[in-house]
């Protein structure tokens, strides 16, 4: 079964409202953003600069249109936050969980997930095109006319969540179980169901695909 390693957050962490400033003044010191607990920030359209974020955790945050890409997150917690359509492209994540969020249109696409968490989320419309996954858990979220196009999945699973109209092109689904979610509509061509693992109702709806594992 597969495990996603919990984030290693310290319990003495540094607290701040103020994202931007002590991005900038990390971004000032050449160092990265390590050992924070940012509570109830608002940072719209911000920039994140060029600092990393370590060990940090990100409480009833709104982040929405702000710029992360290209980022290393590692042992991070997002939990209710508002990431709505910010950019995390090309970001490393290393043991980081969202819990309860909401990332509408959030752009993840060319990211690595290892030992990524989202749970409880509404991520409608979010891109997580050619992101490669490995020990990730999507559990309980809104992934509905999401991308998951081109996307790599090594060890993730998803529980009951809504992946309806969802986009899974050139997405090789081979051991990926969808019984206890809502797939109509999901996009695709076909091979990449192949291996695949639905229930017989899915089945039925995905009859003409070829090389599904019926339960």
């Amino acid at each position: 079964m597969m495990k996603a390693e919990k984030p290693k957050i310290s319990e003495d962490l540094k607290e701040s409202g103020n994202l931007e400033e002590v991005v900038q003044k990390a971004w000032e010191e050449e160092r990265d953003v390590k050992d924070w607990h940012f509570l109830n920030a608002v940072e719209i359209g911000a920039a994140s600069g060029d600092s990393d974020f370590l060990n940090c955790l990100f409480e009833n945050c709104r982040l929405t249109e702000s710029g992360f890409g290209n980022l290393y997150f590692a042992d991070a917690v997002f939990s209710n936050c508002d990431l709505s359509n910010a950019d995390f492209s090309k970001c490393l994540f290393r043991r980081v969980r969202f819990e309860n969020c909401k990332a509408l249109g959030t752009n993840f696409s060319e990211a690595a997930f290892e030992s990524v968490v989202i749970r409880g989320s509404v991520c409608t419309y979010a891109n997580f095109s050619s992101v490669k996954m490995k020990n990730c858990l999507f559990e309980e979220s809104d992934f509905s006319n999401g991308s998951f196009q081109q996307c790599g999945f090594r060890s993730a699973a998803f529980q009951k969540c809504n992946l309806t109209q969802a986009e899974f092109l050139h997405a090789p689904l081979k051991g990926v179980d969808f019984t206890t979610c809502e797939i109509g509509g999901i996009l695709l061509s076909g091979p990449e169901l192949q291996g695949a693992v639905v229930t017989a109702v899915q089945a039925c709806d995905l009859s003409r695909y070829l090389g599904l594992i019926v339960r």
